[in-house]
């Protein structure tokens, strides 16, 4: 039996973000990547994997390995995951291969760190600038998507049809330059964690958010 067939038929794993759609994406490229891992809560689970925010305040097992996800490969936070023991950094702008190659490294007890290329020192502020290319439409559009909605809970949220959602997230990848729905929610991240702010703007869509709220609860 290799180690990774071991690795299949005993992992357990634990995904925490704070925003869900992230959180369900990497699960599900660890079910991809591992097809006999099971998802059980982190104070059980062998495999950790959580956005720094989300380690603080996480009873784990003391055998627990963790893997960090981070928003890009910068220096700040691979060294902050360093310091907290993680076995490495996982950045979700990453192509979805080589995030589910890296997920099949830790899982298998190997450590995984990003090359940085550089420091970024400028990058929270190109996040911003990216952010400021979008119509306030497109920035609700954005909002919702970083908060879990689907393209078809979007449209009865801001009273549009599901195909307008559609073309608002298009532009949105555009404009930002990217190519996935969790790259561009990472990049509005980053800019939302630099206290960038933008105004968004009343719309008829409002009524219908509490009650899609209130009804997911």
């Amino acid at each position: 039996m290799t180690d990774q067939t071991a690795v299949r038929d005993t992992l357990t794993f634990s995904v925490r973000h704070p925003f869900p759609i992230v959180a369900e994406t990497i699960e599900a490229l660890v079910r991809a990547a591992l097809p006999g891992a099971l998802a059980t809560d982190p104070g059980k689970a062998g495999l950790v994997i959580a956005a720094l925010s989300d380690l603080d305040g996480l009873d784990l097992s003391p055998d627990a390995r963790v893997a960090v996800l981070i928003d890009h490969a910068d220096r700040r936070p691979v060294q902050e995951a360093r310091s907290r023991g993680a076995v490495g950094a996982l950045p979700l702008d990453l192509p979805a291969d080589h995030l589910r190659a890296a997920l099949a490294a830790v899982a298998a007890g190997r450590a995984w760190w990003p090359v940085i290329t550089s420091a970024d020192p400028e990058g929270d502020l190109s996040s911003s600038r990216k952010l400021d290319a979008l119509s306030g439409q497109q920035f609700k559009v954005l909002d919702l998507m970083s908060r879990g909605r689907l393209n078809k809970q979007i449209a009865y949220d801001l009273g549009i049809s599901e195909g307008t959602v559609k073309s608002h997230v298009s532009s949105i990848l555009r404009k930002l330059g990217v190519e996935r729905r969790t790259q561009a929610i990472a990049t509005f991240i980053t800019a939302h964690e630099a206290g960038t702010r933008v105004p968004v703007r009343a719309s008829n869509g409002a009524g219908h958010l509490s009650q899609a709220t209130h009804a997911a609860r």
